[in-house]
């Protein structure tokens, strides 16, 4: 598995995560540091998955729609 940015951030804790495109056009994950070390691995691993899926760079992608 690839090393990636992760910045460990004081967040809601409604927000457990998520993964934005860095200057240098590599992703970096925010994880939130409200959150246990398990939780965050997950969130992690969940993040992950948004970059293998190229989803980072998909503007049609909408993973939680507002109601």
């Amino acid at each position: 598995m690839e090393e990636r940015s992760v910045i460990l951030q004081d967040l809601p804790t409604t927000v457990r995560g998520f993964v934005f495109q860095g200057e240098d056009g590599e992703p970096v994950i925010v994880v939130n540091s409200r959150l246990t070390r398990e939780q965050n691995l997950r969130t992690y691993d969940h993040e992950q998955e948004h970059i293998r899926r190229n989803e980072l760079n998909d503007p049609t992608y909408i993973e939680y729609e507002e109601e």
